[in-house]
Protein backbone atom coordinates (compact mmCIF):
# COMPACT_ATOMS: atom_id res chain seq x y z
CA UNK A 1 0.00 0.00 0.00
CA UNK A 2 2.72 2.36 -1.07
CA UNK A 3 4.31 1.82 2.82
CA UNK A 4 7.75 -0.37 3.46
CA UNK A 5 6.96 -3.60 4.82
CA UNK A 6 8.35 -4.55 8.76
CA UNK A 7 7.13 -5.99 11.52
CA UNK A 8 7.03 -3.12 13.44
CA UNK A 9 4.25 -1.72 11.71
CA UNK A 10 2.43 -5.18 11.10
CA UNK A 11 1.96 -4.90 7.43
CA UNK A 12 3.98 -7.86 6.27
CA UNK A 13 2.45 -10.08 4.03
CA UNK A 14 2.19 -14.14 4.30
CA UNK A 15 2.71 -15.72 0.85
CA UNK A 16 1.30 -19.12 2.19
CA UNK A 17 -1.90 -17.04 3.21
CA UNK A 18 -2.23 -15.51 -0.59
CA UNK A 19 -1.19 -19.37 -1.81
CA UNK A 20 -3.86 -20.58 -0.36
CA UNK A 21 -6.89 -17.91 -1.35
CA UNK A 22 -5.18 -17.65 -5.22
CA UNK A 23 -2.81 -20.73 -6.07
CA UNK A 24 0.68 -21.12 -6.09
CA UNK A 25 0.85 -20.30 -10.14
CA UNK A 26 -2.07 -16.90 -9.07
CA UNK A 27 0.68 -15.82 -6.42
CA UNK A 28 3.49 -16.27 -8.81
CA UNK A 29 2.05 -14.53 -11.83
CA UNK A 30 1.00 -11.68 -9.84
CA UNK A 31 4.52 -11.22 -8.48
CA UNK A 32 6.07 -11.69 -11.65
CA UNK A 33 3.97 -9.66 -13.56
CA UNK A 34 3.46 -6.85 -10.92
CA UNK A 35 6.76 -5.74 -10.43
CA UNK A 36 9.26 -4.66 -12.72
CA UNK A 37 12.55 -7.14 -11.99
CA UNK A 38 15.20 -5.20 -9.96
CA UNK A 39 12.64 -2.76 -8.51
CA UNK A 40 10.77 -2.31 -5.93
CA UNK A 41 7.31 -3.31 -6.19
CA UNK A 42 4.00 -2.40 -4.33
CA UNK A 43 1.80 -4.90 -3.13
CA UNK A 44 -1.99 -4.40 -2.74
CA UNK A 45 -4.40 -6.98 -1.72
CA UNK A 46 -6.75 -5.16 -4.36
CA UNK A 47 -4.24 -4.98 -6.61
CA UNK A 48 -3.85 -9.03 -6.20
CA UNK A 49 -7.37 -9.52 -6.71
CA UNK A 50 -7.88 -6.95 -10.34
CA UNK A 51 -4.87 -8.55 -11.87
CA UNK A 52 -6.28 -12.24 -11.01
CA UNK A 53 -9.48 -11.60 -12.14
CA UNK A 54 -8.33 -9.43 -15.40
CA UNK A 55 -5.29 -11.57 -16.26
CA UNK A 56 -5.99 -14.99 -14.97
CA UNK A 57 -9.92 -15.22 -14.94
CA UNK A 58 -11.01 -12.89 -17.74
CA UNK A 59 -8.16 -13.19 -20.37
CA UNK A 60 -6.15 -17.35 -20.15
CA UNK A 61 -9.21 -18.57 -17.73
CA UNK A 62 -11.59 -17.66 -20.35
CA UNK A 63 -9.74 -18.08 -23.34
CA UNK A 64 -8.96 -21.63 -22.55
CA UNK A 65 -12.74 -22.09 -21.88
CA UNK A 66 -13.94 -20.64 -24.62
CA UNK A 67 -11.53 -22.32 -27.27
CA UNK A 68 -12.36 -25.59 -25.54
CA UNK A 69 -16.21 -25.59 -25.42
CA UNK A 70 -16.99 -24.38 -28.95
CA UNK A 71 -14.06 -27.11 -29.83
CA UNK A 72 -16.71 -29.32 -27.76
CA UNK A 73 -19.78 -27.82 -29.78
CA UNK A 74 -18.69 -27.47 -32.95
CA UNK A 75 -15.98 -29.55 -33.71
CA UNK A 76 -16.44 -32.87 -32.14
CA UNK A 77 -14.22 -32.21 -29.81
CA UNK A 78 -11.20 -32.60 -31.99
CA UNK A 79 -8.89 -29.78 -32.28
CA UNK A 80 -8.21 -28.84 -36.28
CA UNK A 81 -5.37 -27.50 -37.73
CA UNK A 82 -4.36 -23.98 -37.77
CA UNK A 83 -3.86 -22.24 -41.21
CA UNK A 84 -0.78 -21.30 -42.32
CA UNK A 85 -1.71 -17.86 -43.67
CA UNK A 86 -4.17 -17.35 -40.02
CA UNK A 87 -3.77 -13.36 -39.29
CA UNK A 88 -2.51 -14.58 -35.86
CA UNK A 89 0.76 -15.96 -37.27
CA UNK A 90 2.85 -12.92 -37.14
CA UNK A 91 0.82 -11.78 -33.76
CA UNK A 92 2.37 -15.41 -32.21
CA UNK A 93 5.62 -15.10 -33.90
CA UNK A 94 5.99 -11.08 -32.19
CA UNK A 95 4.92 -12.79 -28.98
CA UNK A 96 7.53 -15.31 -28.68
CA UNK A 97 10.44 -12.91 -29.76
CA UNK A 98 9.57 -10.30 -27.38
CA UNK A 99 8.71 -13.00 -24.22
CA UNK A 100 11.95 -15.13 -25.69
CA UNK A 101 14.37 -12.12 -24.84
CA UNK A 102 12.54 -11.13 -21.68
CA UNK A 103 13.02 -14.44 -20.08
CA UNK A 104 16.48 -14.32 -21.03
CA UNK A 105 17.04 -10.60 -20.02
CA UNK A 106 15.55 -11.13 -16.39
CA UNK A 107 12.13 -9.31 -17.42
CA UNK A 108 9.40 -11.25 -16.74
CA UNK A 109 7.42 -8.49 -16.05
CA UNK A 110 7.85 -7.70 -19.99
CA UNK A 111 8.07 -11.36 -21.11
CA UNK A 112 4.67 -11.92 -19.10
CA UNK A 113 2.64 -8.75 -21.18
CA UNK A 114 4.32 -10.09 -24.84
CA UNK A 115 2.79 -13.41 -23.88
CA UNK A 116 -0.75 -11.96 -23.15
CA UNK A 117 -0.73 -9.65 -26.12
CA UNK A 118 -0.89 -12.96 -27.88
CA UNK A 119 -4.11 -14.01 -25.32
CA UNK A 120 -5.50 -10.36 -26.03
CA UNK A 121 -5.07 -10.63 -30.16
CA UNK A 122 -6.96 -14.45 -29.97
CA UNK A 123 -9.95 -13.32 -27.28
CA UNK A 124 -10.57 -10.68 -30.03
CA UNK A 125 -10.05 -13.01 -33.23
CA UNK A 126 -12.90 -14.69 -31.46
CA UNK A 127 -14.96 -12.33 -30.91
CA UNK A 128 -14.59 -10.95 -34.68
CA UNK A 129 -15.41 -14.21 -36.06
CA UNK A 130 -18.24 -15.85 -33.45
CA UNK A 131 -17.33 -19.40 -34.50
CA UNK A 132 -20.15 -19.82 -31.76
CA UNK A 133 -22.70 -18.71 -34.30
CA UNK A 134 -21.29 -21.02 -37.12
CA UNK A 135 -22.24 -24.25 -38.68
CA UNK A 136 -20.22 -27.23 -38.04
CA UNK A 137 -17.18 -26.89 -41.15
CA UNK A 138 -14.36 -25.73 -42.61
CA UNK A 139 -15.02 -21.91 -41.54
CA UNK A 140 -15.62 -22.91 -37.71
CA UNK A 141 -12.77 -25.31 -38.00
CA UNK A 142 -10.31 -22.92 -39.82
CA UNK A 143 -11.41 -19.91 -36.67
CA UNK A 144 -10.48 -23.04 -34.04
CA UNK A 145 -7.44 -24.40 -34.85
CA UNK A 146 -6.13 -20.88 -35.41
CA UNK A 147 -7.17 -20.12 -31.63
CA UNK A 148 -5.80 -23.62 -30.70
CA UNK A 149 -2.80 -22.80 -31.95
CA UNK A 150 -2.31 -19.16 -30.03
CA UNK A 151 -3.16 -21.00 -26.92
CA UNK A 152 -0.06 -24.07 -27.58
CA UNK A 153 2.44 -21.04 -27.99
CA UNK A 154 0.68 -18.95 -24.97
CA UNK A 155 1.53 -21.53 -22.42
CA UNK A 156 4.75 -22.28 -24.00
CA UNK A 157 5.36 -18.62 -23.17
CA UNK A 158 4.06 -18.47 -19.88
CA UNK A 159 5.39 -21.84 -18.79
CA UNK A 160 7.85 -19.99 -16.22
CA UNK A 161 4.92 -18.29 -14.17
CA UNK A 162 2.09 -20.73 -14.75
CA UNK A 163 4.16 -24.18 -14.27
CA UNK A 164 1.18 -25.95 -13.36
CA UNK A 165 -1.33 -24.16 -14.97
CA UNK A 166 0.00 -23.68 -18.41
CA UNK A 167 0.49 -27.92 -17.62
CA UNK A 168 -3.40 -28.79 -17.47
CA UNK A 169 -4.25 -26.44 -20.33
CA UNK A 170 -1.54 -27.91 -22.25
CA UNK A 171 -3.20 -31.91 -21.72
CA UNK A 172 -6.52 -30.02 -22.15
CA UNK A 173 -5.70 -29.21 -25.57
CA UNK A 174 -4.78 -33.33 -26.14
CA UNK A 175 -1.08 -32.30 -26.11
CA UNK A 176 1.49 -35.27 -24.28
CA UNK A 177 4.46 -34.78 -23.40
CA UNK A 178 5.94 -32.25 -20.40
CA UNK A 179 6.17 -28.08 -21.09
CA UNK A 180 9.33 -27.83 -19.85
CA UNK A 181 11.19 -30.30 -22.04
CA UNK A 182 10.31 -27.96 -24.84
CA UNK A 183 12.03 -25.62 -26.81
CA UNK A 184 10.76 -22.09 -27.86
CA UNK A 185 12.93 -21.46 -30.68
CA UNK A 186 11.73 -24.74 -32.26
CA UNK A 187 8.38 -25.44 -30.53
CA UNK A 188 7.13 -22.58 -30.15
CA UNK A 189 6.97 -21.69 -34.15
CA UNK A 190 3.63 -21.40 -35.41
CA UNK A 191 1.77 -24.36 -37.09
CA UNK A 192 2.97 -27.31 -34.82
CA UNK A 193 -0.71 -28.25 -33.01
CA UNK A 194 -1.57 -31.98 -34.35
CA UNK A 195 -4.87 -32.25 -35.81
CA UNK A 196 -7.23 -33.94 -34.30
CA UNK A 197 -6.19 -34.04 -31.04
CA UNK A 198 -9.00 -34.46 -28.32
CA UNK A 199 -9.71 -31.42 -26.46
CA UNK A 200 -11.80 -31.16 -23.03
CA UNK A 201 -13.12 -27.97 -20.76
CA UNK A 202 -12.46 -29.27 -17.45
CA UNK A 203 -13.19 -27.19 -14.45
CA UNK A 204 -12.70 -23.73 -14.48
CA UNK A 205 -8.91 -22.57 -13.98
CA UNK A 206 -9.08 -19.48 -12.37
CA UNK A 207 -12.66 -18.60 -10.74
CA UNK A 208 -13.52 -15.39 -10.00
CA UNK A 209 -12.06 -13.48 -6.93
CA UNK A 210 -14.53 -10.99 -5.49
CA UNK A 211 -13.49 -7.25 -5.10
Amino acid sequence: GGEKMSKTTGNVVSPLDLIDEFGVDGFRYYVLADTAYGNDGDFTYEGLVARYNSDLANNLGNLAARVATVVEKKCGGRGPAPRSDSPLAQLAADAVRDADAAWRGAQPSRALEAAWNLIRATNAHLEQNEPWKMEPGDAVDAVMGDALEALRIVVLLANPALPMTTQEIWRRIGLTGRITDCRVDTDARWGRYPAGASVEKGEPLFPRKKT
